[in-house]
């Protein structure tokens, strides 16, 4: 079972290519901007790295959300493009869930992500491991007072300067998509999911005046 994961809403792109639980090739890129020009030729670059073809893909997932709305549109539409060329299931993904995939246990877990404005996108687990906040845009003060949290994702530094932004773990999404076996529950969800998850309005100028 071949799988391609990756992501363009943050800072740059990030893909990664598996097969039945092993990662083949991963590749990643800081970019600010020019991604649409850019992805394919990376895509193409990282299954050349793996010795596969796009023609092999059994799987593929994008993150939907959240992070830059052009970076959004950029990796579902391309994620949705190769799925229909390849005849690949196509998955969707809340880049919450790919951040938590990466931690051995979700207790007392905050992740948080970039917007590229003052408030961040974040999403909280209490001391069960359950949602408590979950996929809310907030400002950095809205957050004083949660101590005692394990900080993550491409913001995590805002909020604690002990702990490293990053991107979500292509590698890892990429790995746990290409098992035959039982998915997560979030993952399985994520199947055909399309629609960008913004959380915020679009940002669309107000029309010329005349």
């Amino acid at each position: 079972m071949l799988a391609l994961a990756f992501e363009c809403a943050g800072q740059g792109m990030h893909a990664a290519l598996a097969e039945n639980g092993s990662l083949l090739a991963e590749k990643q890129v800081d970019m600010d901007r020019g991604q649409p020009a850019a992805l394919l030729p990376f895509l193409h670059q990282l299954f050349a790295n793996a010795g596969r073809e796009v023609s092999d893909l059994d799987r593929v997932a994008v993150t939907r959300g959240p992070g830059g709305f052009t970076g959004i549109r950029l990796g579902l539409s391309v994620a949705l493009g190769l799925s229909r060329a390849t005849g690949a299931a196509f998955f969707g993904c809340n880049a919450f869930d790919v951040y938590a995939l990466e931690q051995e246990d979700q207790v007392d877990l905050a992740v948080v992500i970039e917007s590229r404005r003052k408030e961040l996108f974040f999403r909280c687990y209490d001391s069960k491991g359950e949602i408590v906040l979950g996929d809310a845009v907030l400002s950095p003060d809205d957050l004083n007072g949660r101590e005692g949290f394990r900080f993550v994702g491409s913001a995590a530094e805002t909020l604690d300067p002990a702990a490293t932004n990053r991107p979500p773990n292509m590698a890892l999404l990429a790995a746990a998509l290409s098992h035959t076996d039982a998915q997560p529950d979030w993952l399985r969800a994520a199947q055909d999911q399309s629609s960008p998850l913004y959380l915020r309005e679009p940002e669309i100028g107000a029309p010329k005046s005349a």
